[in-house]
């Protein structure tokens, strides 16, 4: 027997709903986005550092396109209705060097092998992105990256790096819908750059000066 789109839709719903996932699963794609904050150029520091961001590197199974949700200890649900603007790892990447174009420190935020020397490098590994459902009461979007910044000709496997941290966000949703763990997310996002960024700013404040600063007097 063929099954119309809407005999799909309702058979979703229908297992959605005995497994404990969506409280109401979308009949409708959705598409959602992980988002840099808006630009505050007057921050821009004119002596500070120039940070060059690597793509970030995303774990699987939480690479992929489709919303990934726990809804077992060891079970992983991905949501065919819901879906990344973007592969999850761009998106990340784009909003991290958006948060840091914001810094205080930061002069400027570049591409590796870009024209403009960088003074730091910086990489991000995102462990997880998963809406947690695995409680009715108690479902949440979960944000877990790792932080490594090394200075300019640094040789991560001769020493310490500069800086290294992960930061792990879990915002409860009131609604467990695609849509609340997907603004969730961006909430989580701001909170880990915000922690990362002030932290980073108390080391560096105790480093010597960037040397593209020295290199411009």
């Amino acid at each position: 027997m063929t099954m119309t789109p809407r005999v799909l839709a309702g058979l979703w719903l229908a297992l959605a709903v005995a497994g404990g996932c969506l409280a109401k699963p979308a009949l409708v794609p959705q598409i959602f986005s992980i988002d840099a904050p808006a630009a505050e150029g007057t921050r821009r520091s004119a002596g500070g550092y120039v940070l060059s961001v690597k793509k970030v590197q995303v774990s699987p199974p939480f690479d992929g396109r489709e919303l990934l949700y726990r809804t077992g200890e060891h079970r992983l649900e991905r949501d065919p209705y819901a879906s990344f603007a973007a592969p999850p790892a761009d998106m990340l990447t784009a909003a991290v060097r958006g948060y840091l174009r914001n810094a205080g420190f930061a002069r400027d935020v570049v591409e590796p092998g870009g024209e403009l020397r960088a003074d730091l490098l910086v990489e991000v590994h995102a462990t997880e992105i998963a809406g947690d459902l695995r409680r009715a009461d108690d479902a949440a979007a979960v944000l877990r990256l790792r932080f490594l910044v090394l200075a300019r000709g640094a040789d991560r496997d001769r020493g310490p790096p500069l800086f290294e941290k992960e930061y792990s966000s879990r915002t409860r949703v009131e609604r467990r819908t695609a849509d609340a763990i997907a603004t969730a997310w961006n909430v989580g996002l701001s909170e880990v750059m915000k922690a990362f960024v002030g932290e980073l700013e108390a080391v560096l404040a105790r480093a010597p000066p960037p040397a593209t600063a020295s290199a411009r007097r």
